[in-house]
């Protein structure tokens, strides 16, 4: 019901947006000097701000933990199909209030008491004072800026766009200089928006869990993450683990995991994409041509997710996507400010401890998938493949990112981040539903029927 009253509510308010826009605001700004630049600005968030030329505008579908607002996107390297990084968010706290600004930054900071989130007073809009904090850690960290105005509180997201630029930069403090604010041409409950991590938002009608449910095992998983970081805990361990260049792991070749790439895979004809192959156009077995090969993966930053062995996988929307591990619970399931690029997410822990799987631009959750479920059989549905992550340009083609990593940290969502890039030694693949391989190994034996999984014999294992 809320998809049919969206077109009817939305199509007005995009004509009151386009005439803010229009009078005061479109049209490249000459500097004078280059780079060139341009200004960008939503009525209902009530804010401008100038950018560099080319920087991609979205205006978001949804509302974010009682936050709506717009994002700005560096371009990225479109043939490498990672189109963008986002730059900066530009919301509207509407369920904030000014005094509220210094409890929320001192909350913030004790989130992530091993790291050193700082808080510092910056300018704002030639002349208004605000308060910042970070960095924030995950995929896409970010020092979070508030500003009161006029009653109003704003939230502005500065995303770092590399390791060692963390913090406020004088490019950083030069965009929030830019930040112009109005009154709001129309008030955000009026465009009935979703919430970004709502049942409508990311499940197909019926998959949805019951609200009871989520809250029930949202509070088993939060016990879980504080057992996993004890150091008494006691699990079943990995031994046969190692420490490998940069500070990633090897995973134990006995662990079980099963990925979505084998020889069968991406076997449709038309698309361009040798059957086989990853989505950077060579095939990949845990070895080489992962997100570390194009220069965007980690080993070992505290403030990141560290991803040098992941890998992305082209699929059709809505294929199927397994869980790569036969045991573990979900941690995070949804959308997040921290992980932006992901878009939405299933992270799992593994039920060693140790290991966290993370398999990002989902279209859609699965039944049964929600922070807290626990993962019993190497055959669960976690989701769907899309290509959610942002606007029109950061993500490409429809694929499934995959990664690993072994003892991360824990957002308060439960989303991961720190910890150790983690390289799989050795996976399984899965032959998917209609005689179609979505998972596929490079010696392939053993496969009884559609949807069976080939038999558990080391033979049956790919190591590389």
């Amino acid at each position: 019901m809320r998809s049919k009253k969206w077109v009817l509510v939305l199509l007005p308010v995009v004509t009151v947006l386009g005439i803010v826009a229009t009078s005061a605001y479109v049209g490249a700004e000459q500097a004078t000097g280059p780079p060139r630049t341009e200004r960008s600005a939503d009525g209902v968030v009530g804010a401008s701000i100038s950018h560099p030329e080319g920087w991609v505008f979205e205006r978001e579908a949804y509302t974010f933990e009682k936050t709506y607002g717009f994002t700005l996107w560096r371009q990225g390297d479109a043939t490498a199909d990672h189109g963008g990084t986002p730059a900066v968010r530009v919301a509207l706290a509407y369920d904030l209030e000014p005094g509220q600004i210094d409890d929320r930054v001192r909350q913030t900071i004790r989130d992530y008491p091993d790291l050193s989130l700082k808080r510092q007073e910056v300018g704002v809009a030639r002349g208004r004072a605000g308060v910042a904090v970070g960095p924030v850690p995950g995929s896409s960290p970010f020092t979070a800026v508030y500003v009161p105005v006029e009653g109003r509180v704003y939230k502005i997201n500065v995303y770092s766009e590399r390791p060692g630029e963390e913090g406020l930069e004088a490019d950083d403090r030069e965009l929030l200089s830019s930040l112009r604010f109005v009154k709001p041409a129309l008030k955000v409950a009026s465009l009935d928006l979703p919430a970004a991590n709502s049942a409508e938002a990311l499940y197909a009608p019926g998959d949805a869990p019951d609200p009871t449910v989520l809250a029930r095992a949202a509070k088993e998983e939060d016990f879980a993450e504080e057992q996993v970081q004890d150091a008494t805990f006691s699990a079943s361990s990995t031994s046969g683990e190692r420490r490998i260049a940069e500070g990633c792991y090897l995973a134990d070749p006995d662990f079980f995991v099963q990925t979505q790439h084998g020889r069968y895979a991406n076997s449709r004809s038309g698309d361009g994409i040798p059957r086989g192959y990853t989505i950077v156009g060579k095939p990949n077995y845990w070895d080489e041509f992962t997100h570390g090969s194009i220069g965007m993966g980690r080993c070992h930053e505290p403030d990141y997710t560290n991803d040098k062995f992941a890998v992305d996988y082209p699929l059709n929307r809505g294929d199927v996507i397994y869980t790569p591990f036969r045991c573990g619970r979900v941690t995070f399931a949804g959308r997040n400010q921290t992980h932006r690029t992901y878009g939405i997410m299933v992270t799992i822990r593994a039920c060693n401890g140790k290991y966290v799987s993370l398999a990002g631009h989902l279209d859609r959750l699965a039944a049964g998938i929600y922070r807290g479920a626990k993962i019993g059989s190497k055959n669960k549905v976690i989701g769907y493949a899309g290509n959610t992550g942002g606007c029109r340009i950061p993500v490409g083609r429809v694929h499934l990112h995959q990664g690993f990593f072994r003892y991360p940290d824990y957002n308060p969502d439960g989303s991961p981040y720190g910890g150790r890039g983690l390289k799989v030694v050795r996976h399984h693949y899965f032959r998917g539903k209609g005689g179609v391989y979505t998972f596929g190994c490079r010696s392939c034996s053993g496969v009884k029927s559609k949807g069976d999984l080939i038999s558990k014999s080391k033979g049956d294992l790919i190591s590389h």
